[in-house]
């Protein structure tokens, strides 16, 4: 089933926005098909996830109760990452979204639940309620940070992949930002300066207008 590219751009930006917002290094977006996947994002996910999924994650310097509040954080997060991609696309253009879209967000979806929940192919309700409760929490990030959303899937849309982790984290950063300034170095005070509407300081440490040089 073909999809525009406008929508998976929109698609893989809310990914690697809400992926870059919970603390993770994305490595790679891309718009570009391969395939039936129409396209990815590439991150990590801040530990050894195969040591999460099978029960080995080796924290010795933390209590048991500690462990089992990261593992949860971690597939919490991981479903939350994985959820937010629809919910960018369906925000952007509510009836884009089909059953056949995202099969492969809605298993590691499925997977995260899986280890979550106890019996959760058995009995679901539970299952259910929490990836609901995670639905709306990636809705959140998405709706509060949507400028980032939608700059970066314009970026995508001119450049269709990013491959560069701090290249890509300032994309999403310069979302923030007045456009004259976007795609520039800018330090962090100016970026926060402008993020809010205030001055950027020059090289001297005077106060500058909006204005990009």
């Amino acid at each position: 089933m073909s999809i525009d590219r406008e929508v998976v751009a929109y698609h893989e930006a809310g990914h690697a926005v809400v992926a870059h917002l919970l603390g993770l290094t994305v490595d790679h977006i891309t718009i570009v098909p391969d395939g039936d996947i129409s396209g990815h994002v590439m991150h990590d996910y801040g530990c050894d996830m195969t040591a999460v999924i099978d029960g080995s994650l080796d924290d010795d310097h933390l209590s048991s109760f500690e462990a089992a509040a990261k593992r949860q954080w971690v597939l919490e997060r991981a479903a939350i990452v994985a959820l937010s991609g629809e919910v960018a696309q369906r925000r952007f253009r509510p009836d884009s979204v089909t059953q056949e879209h995202g099969e492969g967000d809605r298993f590691e979806v499925y997977q995260a639940m899986r280890l979550l929940v106890d019996n959760y192919d058995t009995h679901p309700p539970l299952g259910d309620a929490w990836e609901r409760v995670l639905m709306l929490r990636a809705g959140h990030i998405v709706d509060q940070y949507w400028p980032r959303v939608s700059w970066l899937a314009t970026v995508l849309l001119e450049r269709l992949t990013l491959d560069d982790s701090e290249e890509i984290k300032h994309t999403i950063l310069d979302g923030d930002i007045p456009l004259a300034y976007r795609g520039k170095k800018l330090a962090p005070l100016d970026r926060l300066a402008l993020s809010v509407g205030q001055p950027t300081l020059n090289k001297e440490g005077d106060r500058q207008g909006n204005e990009a040089h």
